[in-house]
């Protein structure tokens, strides 16, 4: 998901002779690599980077091998050789942390840190202790689930019912953020939930039977980051580590769905008393913009995103979505996707290197839920709590189309922006 690192400031000349290796350089490349993978960042640039700061140190990285659960490095010079492996648990890190970890990546490919100094600094990045801050999941998913539902929603009405949603969400997310069993269940738990007020309002006519409205109060869960980066590393031939994270993004997707079919029997709700849309009209013209700013502010408040990175992130949010919809005006939603994802790859790389130093993870992540390729996946398979299977089955093929076409305009988006150079 990430373009290939730049490594034209390394000189080849440099790679030492001599018969040591550096001290704990093995040890700071394997906790690089966990932290990284935490990130989800993609392998094939986790493999990239953990070579550039092999060069940068004088050692030649004979093997780097890099899967979302695990990873293997061999390091040497002319006589000296080490091999590390070392169990890997992927997650989510908040994006102040991601750019923190970024800044740490580009000391390491200069040789500006010390192995030791940066393994406490990875340390010091990822065992951060944070407060329970239930006012910011609280105020932060309700407003990034309000902004995705001005991309969506037809109506003030299912806005504030969709906001609601979002801040219920917040607070269980607040309450499991350092209960590690809880996590295993929260997909499936919030979706039960969530799920069963939405059917409750509308078995109480409270507000209309779309299940689009669960789609931004649920899609903090919904797997579509996992699932586009899946679908880029098998079109980069990266088959074991996209195979995996696919088959993780689906089986994400199908706990959700259990819960909402779940939530759905309690209330006691027939399939014909509510209606599953795909898109629905949006209030105005101005009401995507307007959401993206109020996204952008959930997403400031929910995923930490620091104050130098906002303007990056606002760039690439408002360039993608302009491409998306460029391309869904001129040739329709496969070329949208395509457009917007080719545009938020080369925006990202162009800002990375530019004097705002925006790191590209964190100006990307929040521009694939503008793009919400998860979003359709799980609206495809919600058709099915309906038992409309013909429908299912077409939905499905236009998601997998998606995943291809957004996984194709990161490829080529990187290809294109490789060469940029901004001093």
């Amino acid at each position: 998901m990430v373009p290939e690192t730049n490594s034209s400031h390394i000189n080849p000349s440099s790679i030492s002779d001599g018969n040591n290796l550096p001290s704990n350089l093995l040890e700071f490349l394997t906790e690089l690599a966990k932290a990284m993978t935490a990130a989800g960042i993609a392998v094939m640039t986790i493999e990239a980077i953990l070579k550039n700061i092999c060069r940068a140190y004088g050692v030649k990285a004979q093997e780097v091998i890099d899967f979302p659960t695990f990873v293997l490095i061999k390091i040497s010079d002319d006589n000296s050789r080490a091999l590390a492996v070392t169990g890997q648990k992927p997650g989510l890190l908040p994006l102040d942390q991601v750019s923190r970890l970024y800044e740490l990546i580009y000391q390491a490919e200069n040789a500006e840190i010390t192995p030791e100094d940066g393994i406490n600094r990875i340390n010091d990045i990822i065992n951060v202790k944070r407060q329970h801050r239930y006012v910011r999941h609280i105020l932060g998913y309700a407003l990034y689930s309000t902004g995705l539902g001005m991309l969506l929603l037809p109506t003030t009405n299912e806005l504030l019912f969709c906001g609601l949603l979002g801040a219920i969400v917040g607070l269980i997310v607040g309450y499991a953020e350092d209960k590690p069993r809880l996590t295993l269940i929260l997909p499936v738990l919030t979706a039960f939930l969530v799920s069963m007020i939405f059917f409750f309002g509308v078995k109480q006519g409270i507000v209309a039977g779309s299940l689009t409205i669960l789609v931004p109060s649920l899609s903090y869960f919904i797997p579509g980051v996992v699932l586009a980066t899946g679908m880029y590393e098998l079109a980069a031939n990266n088959v074991i580590s996209g195979a995996s994270r696919l088959v993780q993004g689906v089986v994400i997707l199908l706990l959700l769905l259990f819960g909402v079919i779940i939530g759905l029997q309690v209330v006691g709700l027939s399939p014909g008393e509510y209606m599953v849309a795909h898109l629905a009209s949006p209030l105005g013209w101005w009401a995507p913009y307007l959401g993206i700013l109020v996204f952008t502010l959930g997403m400031y408040l929910l995923m930490s995103i620091r104050n130098r990175d906002m303007l990056g992130v606002l760039i690439v949010l408002f360039t993608t979505f302009i491409g998306l919809q460029v391309g869904n005006y001129l040739l329709g939603g496969l070329f949208g996707a395509f457009l917007g994802s080719t545009i938020m790859t080369m925006g990202g790389t162009y800002l990375e290197r530019s004097r705002l130093k925006t790191p590209y993870y964190v100006s990307i992540i929040p521009a694939f839920w503008i793009l919400v390729p998860g979003s359709l996946g799980f609206i495809s398979l919600a058709t099915l709590a309906g038992q409309n299977y013909s429908a299912s089955i077409t939905n499905l093929i236009m998601v997998v189309l998606t995943f291809v076409a957004i996984s194709m305009g990161l490829l080529i988006g990187a290809v294109i922006a490789d060469p940029l150079k901004i001093e």
